[in-house]
């Protein structure tokens, strides 16, 4: 999936230097052991003998290699660290005073629950405004559930009794779809999610219209009860 967050940006790039660092390896190897083929190949009928390798050439073999992981290892540590900054908000995204925009993802099973600034929650699908910074506290109600929608951010476990955190901003409107990635019962296959990125003034008429919509409900079920009926 193409990456539409500054964090999934760094991380794709990342498994990107794996992908052509594995191939450099392997392709090395295979030259190696081709070139050992034929450098050392004995006469058919001719007595084995023991081949020993130039110390010089194991050294620098050796630093080489060397070399090679440890670039990797910089590169690795500097991408990781900057998919974890908290990514700001753009001129087009919602003014929350330099603020990120805070949201409630809870995993229960086996579905979503979003709750909003305004008190407004919504259901499987959560409504964010693009080019805006948002920090979702990841709660869970039972087991551990995986929050994963790759185009937005990395992994990120919602654990009971403790509350993790993923930040993402959105770079493009657009529907953003994630599936489980943990373990969590029979139904976990069909626990997922529907990430619906919007302008912020639909986001704002979004969450006033959830929150007028769930006041009316509670006001209906609390007329209800003390009329004697059952909701």
């Amino acid at each position: 999936m193409s990456p539409h967050s500054s964090g999934t940006d760094q991380i794709d790039t990342l498994l990107w230097i794996g992908f052509v660092a594995a191939a450099i390896i392997i392709a090395v190897i295979v030259g190696a052991l081709l070139y050992a083929l034929r450098r050392f190949r004995a006469e058919r009928g001719a007595e084995p003998r023991q081949v020993t390798g130039d110390r010089r050439v194991q050294l620098r073999v050796g630093g080489a290699l060397g070399a090679f992981a440890l670039v990797l290892l910089v590169l690795g540590i500097t991408y990781t660290e900057n998919a974890r900054e908290a990514p700001a908000s753009g001129p087009a995204g919602l003014h929350t005073d330099g603020e990120p925009l805070q949201i409630v993802a809870t995993g229960q099973q086996w579905l979503w629950r979003y709750d909003y600034p305004n008190e407004a929650f919504s259901y499987y699908k959560l409504v964010v405004p693009v080019d805006t910074a948002v920090e979702m506290d990841l709660v869970s109600t039972d087991v551990v559930h995986t929050w994963d929608v790759p185009s937005l951010a990395g992994k990120r476990d919602a654990v009971p009794g403790k509350t993790n955190h993923v930040a993402f901003s959105a770079d493009e409107e657009g529907t953003y779809f994630g599936q489980s990635a943990t373990l969590s019962g029979q139904g976990y296959a069909s626990m997922r999610t529907e990430v619906e990125v919007v302008s912020p003034e639909e986001y704002e008429a979004f969450v006033e219209q959830r929150k007028s919509e769930i006041e009316t409900a509670q006001d209906r079920v609390v007329e209800l009860i003390e009329g004697g009926q059952t909701p």
